[in-house]
């Protein structure tokens, strides 16, 4: 008995202190993820003034020239990060947070891990310039979502200085690289509306701010000129869908209908698809000679008007062109079509 007890005693030590060291490793990720946004912040345009003036004090104080100070750099330690319990209610997700899509399955997940060893990473906040007393998260929407959904009132959180939305944005991207969990879709569409609403001014300052290459912005951008139906099934496991997969898929729009494209997209998917195999079919589909779908057109007059046509393809496909009909017209005539599929019997196979 006492042997068990000494077992118990011992496992139970060494999973404390393994959780101990884990969350002096996470810790140490958020301070040196900051001190990099803020070390960015310090050699910008205002940096550039500083050692400036730098300059001309160390002339005055006949410097030799050339022997400036070195740019300066922030030093962030533990002690400058605040962990307080806040009410959940009070944590609102900010709007550049570098994620957009979530996995259900993962939020459970994580909502059955604290629920067994409660909350062990705080999230990181900034306080709202707009609204006292309340915060605005920058990382850690999963464990938010968690605890919402086991009913919890508080979340731990490591609140820190206030950022810019540039520099907030960087922030949370830094922390979902460190733990793997940024995918290219979420840069893809966090880009594209950074761009939109002029947080950045073009693919450059993208390219610049996060330094990365040119290509690699335009490339991840590219993405969201697939159809909505395939960024759709990209969406419920994006982790799949890395810059290759992506791209492959990209060319292989131009070849194949929507539907095939679903099709493969949804393979990949499902792990049954590798991007060796993507590249093969790709080949093959750009070297296919190219077939004519075989149609016969019946032009549809209103009077002496020509509103347009219906065509009729060998596979049973019908499509109708309505595109000179008035709006009341397209209506009517989309209710008798709708009349007729409603009236007619369903011929019953025996």
């Amino acid at each position: 008995m006492m042997k068990k007890n000494l077992y118990a005693k011992l496992n139970t030590s060494v999973s404390e202190a393994g959780s101990q060291a884990k969350d002096k490793f996470e810790t140490a990720d958020l301070v040196a993820a900051i001190a990099k946004v803020s070390n960015q912040r310090l050699q910008g345009p205002m940096a550039t003034q500083e050692l400036q003036n730098e300059s001309t004090s160390a002339q005055n104080e006949q410097i030799a020239p050339g022997a400036n100070k070195a740019a300066p750099v922030a030093v962030i330690s533990e002690s400058e990060i605040t962990v307080l319990s806040l009410p959940i209610k009070k944590v609102k997700d900010h709007p550049r947070n570098a994620r957009h899509i979530y996995d259900p399955a993962r939020i459970d997940e994580m909502a059955t891990s604290i629920a067994r060893d409660s909350q062990r990473v705080p999230v990181v906040v900034m306080k709202d310039p707009h609204e006292p007393g309340s915060y605005l998260l920058i990382e850690g929407r999963y464990r938010k979502r968690a605890l919402l959904s086991l009913g919890r009132e508080s979340i731990i959180a490591s609140i820190i200085e206030p950022l810019s939305d540039l520099e907030a944005y960087r922030l949370s991207l830094l922390l979902n690289d460190q733990r793997n969990e940024q995918t290219i879709l979420d840069n893809a569409i966090s880009w594209r509306n950074m761009l939109d609403d002029g947080t950045y001014k073009n693919q450059e300052h993208i390219a610049d701010h996060l330094n990365v290459k040119q290509g690699t912005v335009s490339k991840t951008l590219a993405i969201l000129e697939l159809p909505a139906s395939v960024i759709s099934i990209i969406k419920t496991s994006p982790s799949r869908f890395g810059m290759r997969v992506s791209q492959e898929l990209r060319q292989l729009a131009k070849c194949v209908p929507e539907k095939s494209l679903e099709m493969v997209a949804e393979q990949v998917r499902d792990e049954k698809l590798s991007v060796r195999e993507l590249e093969k079919m790709r080949a093959r589909k750009e070297h296919a000679p190219v077939t004519r779908e075989r149609s016969r057109a019946y032009p549809l007059q209103w009077g002496s008007k020509d509103l347009g046509s219906v065509r009729e393809f060998d596979d049973g496909r019908l499509k109708i062109d309505l595109m000179n009909a008035p709006e009341e017209l397209r209506i009517k005539l989309i209710e008798a079509v709708k009349k007729v599929l409603t009236e007619a019997v369903p011929i019953q196979n025996d």
